[in-house]
Order: structure tokens, then C-alpha cells, then sequence
């Protein structure tokens, strides 16, 4: 399902951070101006999509419906968010959206392969920065693979930056139905799971598990200086595709770091209607902000 990107109220602008057509983050904002802010410190919401790592159905655009719920719900007052962003990323190959590699240009080509994914988050998290001074004063949202992406935003900022430069930490982070551990993942359910994560990370399962959040040799909590650290995992029980094991473990490993995450496993729909419908991700969104602001 396609949505427009123009919502009622808000001014759209969109950004590219790189020369791939996917390399680009969609920002929305107020018309008018803001309400007189109170003593509360406001945040950005940022929403990084899922789809597998490769398909090109999912886009920027899936935040719209929650950004719409938003706009209406009464516990995120609009004193308490600076404005919504939401990240594409250069995908894998997808089997059933093929591409001839002779005839497509290179900006609309599908071949990522990991670390690349990441790497544009983290140079979209940059953008933002650079363009709206979000600092860290901002709610970092993931669905599906969104999830492991915006667990990779922590993990990258170890001494290593393997994946390249830094972006300024999250307030918050929200992993709804995400997948945090690659390999388990795979194990319980084979087949296509297999296919889709070795057409994103190759066919090394070593590799797999150092991507994977849940399986991260690091600790969170040392790499996020950024108080309360306030996670929020998300799982619903009628998703037949991301199984709650994935919230499980991933509670574990921040539970065994230091950080004890708010674990939600009682959402409804399967697993895409959790976005298209999008009133939990508003809901989820709006008890961040306002953990944030009790702070």
C-alpha cells in the first residue's frame, strides 16, 4: 500500500544524503507556529521502516498512518515533539522485484549488502542533525528490520565504528515486532527467513550473529551515555511472521547489560497491519515522550 507523503497541518521536505535514490529521509513539521513550549524538553519522532532489508514496497512513507494518529493523540501534546522523520535505505536484492543490472541505473539499483543498510541510517541520523540540530533529543522508532537497525545505531558507537561515522544517540528507542537475533531467527524457522538474511548479510552465520542486537559482544548501556536509556520492545501475539522470542532474547541481553526495557507483548494485528493501521505505534511513540518527560 502507497501513501502520500502530505499530511493536513504539517509542511513536508525531503532530503537526500546520498546519491542513491534510496538514500533519503522524509521530514514533516508544523505549518504554523509552535505552541509556547513549557519547561518539558520537546523530541523528534524517527521512524526507520522494516521489509526485510530488500523490499521495495516498504518505504519512508510507512510512517504516515502513525504520524496521522499522532497529530490526534491525546497524551503526545504538540508542546512535546519538534517534528517526525522517517528513513530510507539502499536495499538488498529482492527475488520477486528483480532488476537488470545492465539497464538500471546505478542510483535505483538494489544491492546492498550489510553494513551498507546502517550506514545510511547513521548518515541519515547525521543529516537531521546537521540540518535540525535534533542532538539527542529525539525517539528512534524501528519496525521488523527497522528494529535491528536502530539497536545497530548503539552498537556503532563502540571504539571500533565499524560501521562507520557516529550519529548522535537517541533518547528513546522503539523496537516494535524487530528481529534481534539473525541467526536464531533462521534456525526456528527456515526457509525464506535463511533466503532473505543471506541475501542481506551473505551466507556467513559469524557475521549474522555480530550484526545481530542480541548478540552484541558489547554492552548497551556503556555505549549509550544518554540517560534514562529508555527502550521500549514491542511484540504482538497475532504476528506469524516475527515470533515473540525475538523480544525475549533481545530483553535478555539489555536486561544482562544494565538496562531494563519496558517489554510489551500484548499488541494486536499480524505483522504489517501493525504499521499500515498505525494507532499502536502513535500509542507507543506518545509513552516514550512521556517517560522522557517525567524524567
Amino acid at each position: 500500500m502507497a501513501y502520500s507523503a502530505d499530511i493536513p497541518g504539517l509542511r513536508y521536505a525531503s532530503h537526500q544524503y546520498g546519491q542513491h535514490n534510496l538514500q533519503r529521509v522524509g521530514v514533516w513539521q508544523h505549518n504554523d507556529a509552535p505552541e509556547a513550549a513549557d519547561s518539558t524538553p520537546s523530541y523528534w519522532i524517527i521512524f526507520v521502516h522494516g521489509g526485510g532489508w530488500r523490499d521495495p514496497r516498504n518505504t519512508l512513507h510507512d510512517f504516515v498512518p502513525s504520524i496521522k494518529h499522532m497529530l490526534a493523540q491525546p497524551d503526545l501534546p504538540r508542546s512535546a515533539v519538534r517534528g517526525f522523520a522517517s528513513v530510507d535505505y539502499r536495499l538488498s536484492p529482492h527475488p520477486q522485484f528483480p532488476q537488470d543490472p545492465a539497464s538500471t541505473p546505478a542510483n535505483e539499483l538494489r544491492q546492498a549488502l550489510h553494513p551498507q543498510h546502517v550506514q545510511d541510517v547513521l548518515a541519515a541520523l547525521r543529516l537531521l542533525d546537521a540540518e535540525y540540530g535534533i542532538g539527542g533529543n529525539y525517539v528512534l522508532i524501528g519496525h521488523s528490520v527497522g528494529g535491528t537497525l536502530v539497536h545497530q545505531v548503539i552498537m556503532n558507537n563502540d571504539a571500533s565504528r565499524a560501521w562507520g561515522p557516529a550519529a548522535p544517540l537517541p533518547a528513546a528507542l522503539v523496537s516494535i515486532s524487530g528481529i534481534h537475533d539473525l541467526r536464531g531467527l533462521a534456525e526456528r524457522h527456515g526457509g525464506v527467513y535463511e533466503t532473505f538474511i543471506a541475501d542481506a548479510f551473505g551466507p556467513d552465520r559469524q557475521v549474522w550473529d555480530a550484526a545481530s542486537p542480541a548478540k552484541f559482544a558489547g554492552n548497551f548501556k556503556s555505549l549509550w551515555p544518554n540517560e534514562p536509556r529508555l527502550v521500549i520492545l514491542a511484540s504482538s501475539a497475532e504476528d506469524t511472521l516475527i515470533d515473540v522470542a525475538e523480544l525475549d532474547i533481545m530483553e535478555a541481553k539489555l536486561v544482562k547489560d544494565g538496562i531494563t526495557p519496558i517489554a510489551i507483548r500484548d499488541l494486536r494485528l499480524e505483522h504489517d497491519s501493525i504499521w499500515e493501521d498505525g494507532t499502536q505505534v502513535a500509542a507507543l511513540a506518545a509513552k516514550a515522550v512521556a517517560k522522557l518527560r517525567q524524567q
